[in-house]
């Protein structure tokens, strides 16, 4: 019976830790679906799958009377410092700027095949406007959740209205081409963003993980410099953890336990209160066309 009690502790200390960090570098970029399916998998920023392209589990639907989905919520969790904002607008950033690029890559396939493109070329444009407004953001300001909420949302109407307007052009055998030939067309061009964006993922733990050491009252500089320079994962740390929480007693898992929790508490009554505050000024329902 004590060990069980012990495991259960450990185990939810290790939740405790998991949402402390930032749910490892393969979350937080399915902001505004994609304009083909796929799958989503995977852990290395290099390998470009954590772009979530399965459109089924991440749809571009509008939210209702301006409610957050989950997801959303959870995101905003870490834009309490400017660190974490600036991650979250990076994200979006790059997810919009992979759609404008196989938007523009669909449209030259179109219009190959001689198809009117107009109404797809103003979609593209108000796309182009968000990267704008996402440039023009500081991540430090006391806006940058309210800008990411709103632009998140534009992002996926608009993406919605792209895939509905191109099945208006082309049959489902059509588009399956389509698709096809715009993944031939697209490239690494946004290796540069999956860089930039890892290495901000890497600072953020980083800074988790002394908070983290902290509670517990122990130090390991070097194996945090390891991970932060891309030699070890997230998941080995956080074993190294486990095996030293095993190891103390059970008031002591107790009380970081608890401290860990109240930490993670204090950070969702902050999110809750950013959501809160959208929705009592009528915010956070996005600007997209209506569909």
């Amino acid at each position: 019976m004590k060990k069980i009690t012990n495991i259960m502790v450990v185990l939810m200390l290790m939740v405790s830790i998991a949402s402390l960090a930032l749910a490892d570098e393969e979350a937080g970029e399915n902001h505004n679906g994609e304009f083909e399916g796929g799958t989503q998998n995977g852990e290395n920023e290099t390998s470009d799958n954590n772009e979530t392209e399965n459109p089924d589990t991440n749809e571009t639907e509008e939210q209702d009377e301006g409610n957050l989905d989950n997801e959303t919520e959870e995101e905003i969790e870490i834009m309490n410092n400017s660190l974490g904002a600036e991650i979250r607008l990076l994200q979006l950033e790059k997810a919009i700027l992979k759609n404008l690029i196989k938007g523009e890559r669909a449209i030259e396939v179109l219009k190959a095949m001689e198809f009117n493109t107009s109404d797809l070329e103003s979609i593209l444009a108000e796309m182009r406007l968000l990267l704008e407004e996402i440039n023009g953001t500081d991540p430090g300001s006391n806006d940058s959740v309210r800008v990411f909420v709103e632009l998140k949302i534009e992002a996926r109407n608009l993406t919605k209205q792209f895939r509905e307007t191109v099945k208006e052009l082309l049959d489902d055998e059509k588009i399956k081409e389509l698709k096809e030939r715009i993944r031939e067309m697209v490239g690494d061009e946004l290796q540069n963003y999956s860089k930039k964006i890892r290495n901000r993922i890497r600072q953020f733990n980083r800074n988790q993980l002394h908070r983290l050491y902290g509670i517990i009252g122990e130090s390991n500089n070097s194996m945090i410099d390891e991970y932060e320079n891309g030699n070890i994962s997230l998941e080995q740390i956080k074993s190294q953890i486990c095996k030293m929480v095993n190891q103390m007693t059970k008031e002591k898992k107790y009380q970081i336990f608890s401290e860990v929790k109240e930490d993670n508490i204090r950070k969702k009554i902050k999110a809750q209160a950013s959501v809160d505050d959208m929705h009592n000024n009528g915010k956070g329902k996005g600007k997209g066309k209506p569909n």
